[in-house]
């Protein structure tokens, strides 16, 4: 086998050791709760060392919100990545219908009742629920800084950056008992946000 189909492999076996653990863990964080579970348990049902958890997971919560950098990371592609004329808040609408259907089962997208449940019954998962976003609001405000030319840590882009994610964390926080869907409840905030934000941060040609 050539390097390349190695390196396949290898990206693999790295791919299915990390799904498995995830699924370890939250198969456990189901059955007992958040905190009831260690590291230790979650290694042993994943049928790896504790080590190898580790090296795929920094922390315990990580396990918990373990699509949140990719989360992060698809948004801002997605404002980098806007046509000329689009505003910041046109980026993040195009992002939040662009995964309506493939967030419907997924975390931290669109997390069940059971997903929130959780997080309720854990303080150690609500202050990293608040990392999480805070995490999103500090990138968000520093890619609209650049490209304004906002002086880095002025309040215009900051204040953008948190009403923008937001709609994300209000999607993520909502119940669902007899209220509208998470996809109508996220078009109401933003159409809440145009006449605002419609006009702010709009892209130049690149």
């Amino acid at each position: 086998m050539d390097a390349e189909g190695e390196e396949g492999r290898r990206e693999r076996r790295k791919r299915l050791t990390r799904q498995a653990i995830s699924a370890a863990a939250m198969r456990l964080f189901t059955e007992r709760g958040f905190d009831a579970v260690t590291v230790t348990e979650i290694a042993e049902a994943a049928d790896v060392s504790e080590k190898t958890v580790y090296n795929y997971f920094p922390h315990k919560t990580a396990l918990f919100f373990d699509e949140g950098d990719q989360l992060l990371a698809e948004l801002l592609f997605m404002l980098r990545a806007r046509a000329a004329g689009q505003s910041a808040l046109d980026a993040v609408q195009g992002f939040v219908a662009g995964r309506a259907e493939w967030a419907s089962d997924r975390r931290p997208a669109r997390p069940t009742p059971q997903f929130r449940r959780l997080i309720a019954g854990s303080a150690a998962l609500q202050a990293a629920r608040r990392q999480m976003f805070a995490r999103y609001e500090a990138a968000v405000a520093g890619l609209l800084a650049a490209e304004t030319g906002a002086v880095p840590g002025s309040a215009e882009p900051f204040v953008a950056a948190v009403a923008l994610v937001a709609v994300l964390r209000a999607a993520f926080e909502a119940t669902t008992d007899g209220r509208p869907s998470a996809r109508d409840e996220t078009a109401a905030a933003l159409g809440l946000l145009r006449s605002g934000l419609g006009g702010y941060a709009v892209a130049t040609s690149r």
